[in-house]
């Protein structure tokens, strides 16, 4: 059975080194590092399971991290992860509440213990990047979902929000409305920033003036589109409608209006954004932009997969999924 010792003497280095290239631990060049892992295979020298992965790059297990799993937006998302995952035989590794966690270290232990042969992260908090260059300096293979993100080096899925928005606004204006309320998500995320631009577009293509106190920021929780729905009550003239970043939201606007006496859509018209499954139980039924979420998690997973298995031609996926408007009785 070959040793660490074997394994040195062929790279000319000192075993210690091999034994921090085998464990992905810093100081140790590119070139070295590629050298013993192909050493090591050769001789097939696997000291444990998780040096047996990132030998070989085969622990067939991916790293899923997104913001809060309990969300019902994130439900199809990971049906089709878990779909792509399991046609091609990977196992997935979920880490719930990805914006708390100190990400750097995180990612650190999941890859370099062997827990993961790369990563997908769900998310858009534009404050929230500097774990970008981390994980390309140290060639963690990785996927963005959300997020369209400019560096040329980085894979990155997600869906024309901008395109939503201004199908949603234009849609209410088409209805006749000019009084269009925005209760926007966390303005510190792109998808959310998208959206509000979306709803501007449509507003100067029917020369209708952006007015700032229409727009009411939450955190694409019920609650804040309940209270966000309330604030825009109090300002007159009155919005007769009202776009909503998110489905969520959206169930606590229309909350707000019930509770206000207010009739949807007679008096003020709602539409939502994502389509969630319990859009269509709510009364009346949501009027929304939907997302295909589903096609985003098995793509993610699919690309990452043909990364991690060398099926791609070094070519970076950017890929732009398209909104799609359903109409239903709330607008």
């Amino acid at each position: 059975m070959a040793t660490i010792k074997d394994i040195a003497k062929r790279a000319g280095v000192a075993p210690s080194v091999v034994s921090r290239a085998l464990n992905h631990k810093y100081g140790v060049k590119k070139s070295t590092r590629k050298l013993i892992l192909k050493i090591a295979e050769e001789l097939d020298y696997y000291p444990n399971a998780a040096a047996r992965s990132l030998v070989t790059r085969k622990g067939q297990t991916i790293g899923i991290f997104m913001a809060d799993i309990s969300q019902p937006y994130f439900s199809q998302i990971i049906k089709g992860m878990e779909f792509a995952a399991n046609q091609m035989g990977y196992t997935l590794l979920f880490s719930n509440s990805f914006e708390s966690l100190d990400h750097r270290e995180v990612f650190k232990k999941m890859v370099e213990s062997g827990r993961a042969d790369g990563l997908i992260i769900v998310g858009s908090n534009n404050k929230d990047k500097n774990f970008i260059p981390f994980l390309i300096k140290r060639e963690v293979p990785f996927v963005l979902v959300e997020r369209n993100f400019s560096d040329p080096r980085v894979h990155c899925i997600w869906v024309d929000n901008v395109e939503g928005g201004y199908l949603a606004t234009k849609y209410l204006i088409e209805k006749g409305h000019r009084r269009i309320g925005h209760i926007s998500g966390n303005l510190d995320y792109q998808v959310s920033l998208e959206r509000l631009e979306g709803y501007k577009r449509a507003l100067a293509e029917y020369q209708i003036p952006f007015s700032e106190e229409l727009v009411a920021a939450g955190k694409f929780l019920v609650q804040d589109g309940y209270l966000a729905m309330k604030e825009l009550l109090n300002y007159k003239p009155q919005c007769t409608a009202v776009f909503v970043a998110n489905d969520s939201m959206a169930y606590g606007a229309l909350q707000a209006l019930h509770e206000s006496g207010i009739k949807v859509p007679d008096e003020i018209a709602v539409v939502g954004y994502d389509d969630l499954e319990f859009s269509t139980l709510t009364n009346p039924s949501l009027t929304t932009v939907r997302q295909p979420r589903y096609e985003m998690g098995l793509k993610s997973v699919e690309t990452l997969i043909n990364i991690l298995q060398s099926k791609t031609d070094g070519s970076i996926m950017k890929m732009c999924l398209k909104p799609e408007l359903i109409r239903r009785f709330s607008a």
